[in-house]
């Protein structure tokens, strides 16, 4: 499961966004244009940064670290989950077991501060991602769908709501976003290792249909809906 170091009370009651930061280039996005948006709103959220540290990785205390003096730069609130994946976690699809952690410790993190609508960066080149790798799976229609723009779960305390919206942004553009406004993040070595389905789909399939189809990872994208 998971745990966590909690440094603060828990807030008074009002609106509350939460923003799924990592620290890599998406999140670090997204955070970025979160907060100018509400700093610029006449009655602006109250934003919380939510960090999962997967403990899979050496460098992982850093982007810990990182993700809290990210969350001190723009004034918000922030906390963490601890994933504790035992011996059976690290077998057969680690991806597929560290995602549903993941949720799972970010749905805990939501209850237990009252946030009701919960930012994730997934963006284009996820979305088209994940349709071929729907796809290569034998999925249906329903499966190719890939990610939806938002998706309501109930929890015990209950609902929250997953928003994506960056969903029609390229990583490109987020990459464009990120140096026009001098944003810094993490990279995680993991994502050069084409062992990961993943990977293998963003390091070589991908560029191989752009060369056939320039247009390939929007058309992908736009598939999905």
């Amino acid at each position: 499961m998971a745990s966590s170091r909690k440094s603060q009370q828990s807030p008074k009651p009002g609106q509350r966004i939460a923003v799924a930061l990592s620290g890599g280039l998406d999140s670090v996005v997204l955070l970025d244009t979160v907060c100018k948006t509400q700093a610029a709103n006449k009655n602006p959220a109250e934003i919380w940064a939510f960090h999962i540290h997967h403990g899979l990785q050496k460098p992982a205390d850093d982007w810990f670290i990182f993700c809290e003096k990210l969350a001190k730069k723009y004034n918000i609130h922030f906390d963490f989950r601890l994933l504790h994946l035992n011996e059976e976690s690290t077998l057969g699809n680690v991806e597929a077991r560290a995602r549903a952690g993941r949720y799972e410790a970010l749905a805990e993190l939501c209850e237990e501060y009252g946030v009701e609508d919960l930012l994730l960066a997934h963006h284009q080149n996820d979305q088209a991602e994940t349709v071929l790798l729907q796809l290569l799976r034998g999925a249906g229609v329903a499966g190719a769908s890939g990610m939806p723009h938002s998706r309501v779960f109930d929890t015990k305390e209950g609902e929250i709501t997953l928003w994506r919206p960056l969903l029609n942004q390229n990583r490109k553009e987020l990459e464009a976003y990120a140096k026009e406004h001098k944003l810094k993040w993490i990279e995680d070595p993991s994502n050069q290792d084409v062992q990961y389905r993943r990977n293998a789909i963003r390091k070589t399939i991908i560029p191989a249909l752009e060369k056939i189809q320039p247009e390939a990872i929007a058309n992908l994208a736009r598939s999905a809906g």
